[in-house]
């Protein structure tokens, strides 16, 4: 009698504490939930409004075409040797590699919304910055470590970085577009989230699909890699709940444009007068397509309303 009187009273304590934290964290959050849900249906509205690319010439005309470095360059093969990246990878299928290589750059450091962007910023000095001096990064760092161990082992691999329909320079997001010929596409990776995407059947999908999906509102499945045990995971989708937004509803802000530069190499940000090419929708300022932006560094943004041109396949390897 005496055991279960104490279980009693503990079970109670729990109650009491979980609804204290509740009263505690429920009421702020829940305060700004109508303003998210609000946010969120405007942003899919502007998708569904703009969700199509018809493939406008450019004029002038430009060529699109995108390169990527090979795994034999000398500061890649000593990415990849430095950390064992095959290692990291595994012996799985290619997408288990390429899920492996992203949970590893996600669980470098945790995450900060404004650090202080290095001078370097190459996949040496930002590992080095996140795993010697614990700094937090965000996720054009995590991109740019990501993308260049893609490339280190042999994937054809992009940052992607996304955009929404206003204030890009306020808010955006990057995340790492690799090339998976198994699939013979690309998929998407999100190292600072820790997540990747897939259709109900299991199947991972890349940038182009998820906006697509977003629109049609067929099912997107996020895979965390960082996922807890099923109380974590219940915890979480209540939360997002009570906030009124969750992952899906932020990539819904982020997925109106998509911009990747036209090469892909170790330490690209220190790459003098570097192109980029700018996918825009149709109906979204038409006139961008007359001529390209050239900003006063020598950066060039190329833009295109042509989606299969945008993410045409890799040349074969040789």
């Amino acid at each position: 009698m005496q055991i279960r009187r104490l279980r009693t009273i503990a079970v109670t304590a729990v109650l009491v504490a979980v609804a204290s934290a509740a009263a505690v964290y429920v009421p702020p959050r829940a305060r700004h939930r109508s303003e998210n849900v609000a946010l969120g249906r405007q942003w899919a509205d502007l998708l569904e409004k703009h969700s199509t690319f018809s493939g406008q010439q450019s004029s002038p005309a430009v060529e699109v075409a995108f390169s990527y470095a090979p795994p034999t360059d000398e500061n890649l093969r000593r990415l990849r040797e430095t950390y064992d990246l095959a290692a990291i990878a595994g012996d799985g299928s290619e997408t288990e590699r390429l899920i492996n290589l992203m949970a590893w750059v996600c669980r470098l450091t945790g995450h900060a919304n404004e650090p202080v962007i290095p001078k370097e910023l190459n996949a040496f000095n930002l590992i080095r910055l996140a795993t010697v001096e614990h700094m937090l990064i965000n996720c054009y760092m995590k991109t740019v470590i990501l993308n260049e161990v893609y490339l280190a082992m042999g994937w054809e691999s992009r940052w992607t970085h996304l955009l929404p329909h206003s204030n890009e320079d306020a808010a955006s997001h990057f995340v790492t577009s690799v090339y998976a010929r198994t699939l013979g596409k690309w998929v998407l990776m999100d190292p600072d989230f820790g997540v990747y995407l897939t259709d109900e059947a299991g199947q991972l999908l890349g940038v182009s699909e998820v906006r697509s999906r977003l629109i049609s509102g067929q099912p997107l499945i996020v895979n965390d890699v960082n996922a807890g045990g099923r109380l974590s995971t219940a915890w979480e989708s209540a939360r997002d709940f009570i906030i009124g937004a969750d992952y899906l509803w932020f990539l819904t802000d982020f997925m109106f444009k998509i911009r990747c530069p036209q090469r892909s190499l170790f330490n690209q940000a220190a790459e003098p007068n570097r192109v980029y090419f700018e996918l825009i929708p149709d109906g979204y300022r038409d006139e961008l397509l007359q001529q390209p932006k050239i900003t006063e560094d020598g950066r060039r943004t190329f833009y295109l309303n042509d989606e299969g041109l945008f993410w045409q396949d890799p040349p074969a390897p040789l």
